[in-house]
């Protein structure tokens, strides 16, 4: 027997007949005609096929997914199979042992509930949730899986991603669009990102995941599968948090007064905190619990601003001033915010995250610059590099900053070194993009005007020379 995989045939009628003319019998299975290669004319495929018939050692047989066949294929292959195929078989559904043999019985055990809900076209998304799988648990390890985050919810999010992506194409199928405000609350899963992974959670998995916060990484999950990309760095810190929440975790299935007690629970712990609990901690306890509030009509019982004051020394000691800026913002998708009031107070830390980020990146700057420090010029690059980005209600704490320190400008007079002359760089850059980022219109010029009206700046000739490398020829320096 010889299978051949149509997309791949080239001139194979010679090599054929040269291969199977002293044979006695062969059966030769040309598979996957719906995948051919577009250069390929399918009347030459069913050509050889006829030729072959003619030979009586050979016996041919086509698969084909005939409803993928699109515009002039389709009409070739319905006007050529009656005269090149002698018996067509139809497969409706395929056998219902081939899920378990492609997943096998552990995965298909967990997978098969939410499964056997929805009908499949191709046994590819069996064949594509398995290999996901794999590279998930390839990439994470098997040291991450606890009782508080299984195996079995990466089974679920991974398939409930290949399915939404493969069978439904990315569409929200299952909603209902026909019940009396069903408009309004559709809107909250087609909304963001966030309405996607609860619907994946609520409509595919039927909330049956073991632990609710499993779903911080449904995100990671999906982006993976759909982008080929993922941070395990972030991965694995979420799952960390996840395996030391300290209390048993609750789920849909729970009962009323469970969900209270995780209420109460992270109420106090939020109420208890000490400076040292990672934000990521806290972050999942904040959502878990104002999610659950909602549910219940049940107030959480701590104001965001004395969130925000109960979480300051967590905050503080969460900055890693030698990280990216990006490195020290909360990212809302591992966390699947998605209730208003969750996402409110997030974003509120979030805020407070990149104040506080700011505030220790200048107080560096300040003493590197009055220690003449200037090696150290990375904190200032790491200003400089993000004065873009930087939101306006930090902009008027850099510029008092830098107008109570004389710019942070180390005037390059008499000798100097080379860490010196590249700081003074960035600082002409970093105000240059001030004024042209923040509209802070002729900031430039005050700053340019200020150093060259320095006394030093009258006598050193050295200094008014750098001076002109740095601000342009046409510099007015004075008499």
């Amino acid at each position: 027997m010889v299978s051949i995989s149509v997309p791949l045939i080239g001139n194979l009628h010679t090599t054929l007949y040269e291969e199977l003319g002293n044979k006695d019998i062969f059966i030769i299975i040309f598979d996957d005609l719906e995948r051919k290669h577009t250069s390929l004319d399918l009347k030459e495929i069913f050509g050889l096929i006829d030729s072959l018939a003619k030979l009586d050692n050979i016996k041919t047989v086509l698969i084909a997914a005939t409803d993928q066949l699109k515009g002039d294929d389709k009409d070739t292959f319905i006007n050529y199979q009656e005269k090149a195929v002698d018996r067509t078989y139809t497969i409706d559904e395929y056998a219902d042992e081939a899920p378990v043999k492609i997943l096998g019985e552990q995965i298909w055990g967990v997978i098969g509930k939410p499964a056997n809900n929805f009908k499949f076209s191709n046994l590819r998304t069996f064949e594509k949730t398995n290999q996901f799988i794999k590279e998930v648990f390839d990439i994470l390890g098997e040291g991450v899986f606890t009782d508080r985050f299984t195996k079995d919810d990466v089974y679920r999010m991974c398939f409930a991603t290949v399915f939404f992506k493969i069978e439904h194409k990315g569409d929200m199928k299952l909603l209902d669009t026909k019940k009396e405000n069903s408009d309004i609350r559709n809107a909250f899963y087609t909304n963001d990102e966030s309405g996607v992974i609860e619907y994946l959670y609520n409509y595919i998995l039927k909330n049956s995941l073991d632990n609710v916060m499993s779903k911080n990484v449904f995100h990671h999950i999906k982006n993976w599968y759909e982008t080929g990309t993922y941070s395990k760095e972030n991965i694995i810190n979420l799952i960390t948090s996840i395996n030391s929440f300290e209390q048993e975790p609750k789920n849909f299935y729970s009962t009323e007064e469970e969900i209270l007690d995780v209420i109460d629970y992270s109420r106090e712990y939020i109420r208890n905190l000490n400076g040292t609990e990672q934000m990521d901690d806290i972050i999942s306890k904040i959502c878990i619990a104002f999610e659950w509030c909602e549910v219940l009509s049940v107030d959480f019982g701590i104001s965001y601003d004395e969130i925000l004051i109960l979480v300051s020394n967590n905050i503080a000691n969460h900055i890693d001033i030698e990280k990216n800026i990006h490195q020290n913002e909360l990212d809302l998708w591992d966390f699947n915010v998605q209730r208003q009031e969750a996402k409110s107070v997030v974003k509120s830390i979030n805020e407070a995250i990149k104040t506080e980020y700011y505030n220790q990146l200048i107080k560096r700057i300040i003493e590197c610059f009055i220690d003449h420090s200037y090696s150290n010029y990375h904190y200032l690059r790491k200003l400089t590099e993000s004065i873009s980005t930087v939101d306006k209600s930090i902009r008027d704490n850099i510029l008092s900053n830098l107008s109570d320190n004389d710019f942070f400008f180390p005037i390059p007079s008499g000798k100097i070194t080379d860490e010196q002359w590249q700081w003074c760089h960035l600082i002409v850059n970093l105000i240059a993009n001030i004024e042209q980022h923040w509209g802070q219109a002729g900031y430039y010029g005050v700053f340019s005007a200020y150093t060259c009206s320095l006394e030093i700046t009258q006598k050193d000739k050295m200094l008014q020379h750098r001076l002109k490398q740095l601000f342009g020829k046409d510099i007015e320096l004075g008499n």
